[in-house]
């Protein structure tokens, strides 16, 4: 393939990399992907991987020589890779830059968050506040570049890294995800990476652009019905962790739900919808992810 069909992905193996790239490897592009271990999958999915640390400019620049890529998606990580410090999840942003600069990448997709400098999000919301520092200096460095700004992931009703693994027969998150607009707003990072894959293909439309990633609406009383239609067994709906527990312990994770839950977010699944348009909904997310986090399928095919 040629090179303007090479796209490497930074984090290629973390909980939106792995889906963004299999996305874009789904799309029609050469897909290479960075993972710090040689104990991957990628190769399994049809992606090359590159072993790199994401967050070392060092290492991205070989990433993009060794790819030959002039397309990349970056991915930073404010709660792990930069153990909730917010001048340290910059300096990755920034690594990352200087070496697309240095790489002469034509277009750089960033990977930011919703509504990242749109509104006035909590300042205890440090993992906002830093993607909206990372936009302005994106912008500020002359890079080619468009920007994907994901809600929550449905990924999150899966995540035993935080907690909260899929069971059967129930269904937990945060908050009970209900707001004064109705409920909150979802996507899946598959449908992220395949709205990266139309920003690759048509450049001259999305250089400049910023995208509100959200493909569906609904309480989490809507997610356990969708779980039960897909598995065909009850579901529980059910808070992970008390209020005041959440509070205590997950400060800027709550400052975010409060938010949500006070204020709600302006609806930009129309917009999103324009461009991916038939995204993943809860039910299909589950159709999708098919699996509890012990492996067993949620339906057997």
């Amino acid at each position: 393939m040629s090179d303007d069909n090479k796209v490497l992905v930074l984090q290629a193996t973390g909980k939106a990399g792995r889906n963004i790239a299999l996305a874009l490897k789904n799309a029609g592009f050469e897909v290479f992907g960075t993972t710090r271990s040689a104990k991957n999958n990628l190769a399994s999915k049809g992606i090359t991987p590159v072993i790199a640390n994401y967050t070392v400019q060092a290492d991205i620049d070989r990433a993009i020589k060794e790819s030959g890529a002039k397309k990349v998606i970056g991915i930073t990580d404010f709660f792990k890779a930069a153990k909730s410090r917010g001048a340290v999840e910059i300096a990755h942003g920034q690594a990352q830059f200087e070496a697309c600069k240095a790489g002469g990448v034509a277009h750089y997709i960033f990977v930011s968050v919703v509504q990242a400098s749109d509104i006035a999000w909590p300042a205890v919301c440090k993992h906002i506040s830093t993607k909206a520092e990372m936009e302005k200096n994106l912008k500020a460095s002359g890079i080619p570049h468009s920007i994907l700004r994901p809600c929550v992931f449905f990924e999150n009703f899966d995540d035993a890294a935080n907690y909260n693994p899929l069971k059967k027969g129930a269904v937990k998150f945060l908050s009970k995800c209900v707001t004064p607009t109705g409920a909150y707003k979802w996507v899946s990072t598959y449908d992220v990476g395949r709205a990266a894959a139309a920003h690759f293909k048509d450049p001259a439309k999305y250089l400049g652009t910023t995208l509100e990633c959200m493909s569906w609406q609904g309480s989490l009383d809507d997610v356990a019905r969708a779980l039960q239609t897909v598995s065909g067994v009850p579901v529980k709906a059910s808070l992970a962790m008390p209020i005041c527990l959440r509070k205590l312990f997950l400060k800027d994770l709550d400052g975010m739900c409060n938010f949500y839950d006070e204020d709600g977010l302006k609806d930009h699944i129309a917009e999103f919808k324009a461009v991916v348009p038939d995204p993943l909904d809860a039910e299909g997310w589950f159709r999708f992810h098919n699996r509890y986090a012990n492996g067993k399928k949620i339906v057997d095919t």
